[in-house]
């Protein structure tokens, strides 16, 4: 089972408001370094200074600013002011600033919702430098959101963004290459990407990339790797590789065959809202496979899965085939 995504793109990476994933609200690299700074100060930090710095066009005092309206300290909180800085910081120079100001306006985060300025704003970050805004560009062509759809574009700019360091830019471009959605379907370059998102710890990555070797999708078979993967993505919290791992689990394919933990790992996603996870654990109570047979049950986690949006089951509600 891939993992469904944000947007209906069906069998691809998690990338689970890919935006909000891609792009931090508040800057760990400039905006946390300035708190730093304050805190070790005995004074409060001089707001005026900065105020002329930002005016004169420099970029991190801008940024200075914007963290203390996020965070209310010293003056008092103003999400629309700290936006303002941002955008300052931005228009100076500071290429992340310009990936937060861009994702808080898709947001609506204290000010009103402007995909068209966040889509230019992207473009800006880029071309500065900014992985992160090369990425969020690409999900905007992906998607057709402020501008055409796009996988041409948006493959290009994944692709910036994988090279320059980020690995969601690696994982979004291994679903268009995996789906044909480039030059022709390059099942090899997806785990490839897939490979280099999930060292970086991309926890959707190392899903989909066990789903590779599972099925032998551009790489050799290999269900114990599938195993190694999906249980570091399900610690992590990918509900989707939980129920990857406890079909294996369940099938003995890669790891001990252990229907109790299968069991476990299925009632774990479908608590989590996942279908596959349910319809597994359906079938689980129907067969009396590693809990008691309780058809009452089964039919109750169909019915489940069909209001989570798996129509088949809907149609044949106690009835279930392995996602």
């Amino acid at each position: 089972m891939r993992i469904a995504v944000e947007l209906a793109h069906t069998r691809r990476i998690a990338r689970l408001a890919a935006l909000a994933v891609v792009c931090i609200v508040v800057s760990a690299a400039s905006l946390h370094a300035q708190r730093r700074t304050t805190a070790k100060r005995s004074s409060l930090p001089d707001t005026t200074a900065l105020n002329a710095r930002c005016t004169e066009g420099k970029s991190e005092p801008c940024a200075a600013l914007a963290y203390m309206f996020f965070t209310g300290k010293p003056m008092q909180a103003d999400t629309a002011r700290a936006v303002s800085f941002l955008e300052k910081s931005c228009r100076a120079g500071g290429s992340r600033a310009c990936g937060q100001t861009a994702w808080l306006l898709r947001q609506g985060r204290g000010v009103a919702p402007d995909t068209a300025k966040a889509f230019a704003l992207y473009g800006i970050g880029c071309n500065a430098g900014d992985a992160k805004s090369c990425t969020s560009l690409g999900f905007l062509y992906e998607s057709g959101i402020a501008t055409t759809r796009d996988a041409a574009q948006a493959a290009t700019y994944y692709d910036r963004g994988c090279a320059a360091g980020d690995a969601q830019g690696c994982t979004n471009l291994a679903g268009l290459s995996e789906a044909g959605q480039t030059m022709g379907t390059d099942a090899a370059r997806a785990s490839s990407l897939l490979s280099r998102a999930c060292a970086k710890d991309v926890a959707a990555a190392c899903t989909n990339l066990g789903a590779n070797y599972e099925a032998g999708r551009g790489v050799s078979v290999n269900p114990r790797r599938a195993v190694s993967l999906y249980t570091s993505a399900c610690e992590d919290g990918v509900l989707e590789a939980c129920v990857n791992l406890g079909t294996l689990t369940a099938e003995g394919r890669g790891t001990r065959r252990d229907p109790a933990r299968a069991v476990r790992l299925f009632t774990q996603a479908c608590d989590g809202n996942v279908a596959a996870g349910c319809v597994n654990l359906a079938i689980a109570h129907n067969r009396g496979m590693g809990l008691a047979r309780d058809s009452s049950q089964a039919q109750a986690l169909f019915a489940k899965a069909c209001s989570l949006g798996d129509t088949a089951v809907c149609a044949r509600p106690r009835a279930g085939t392995r996602q």
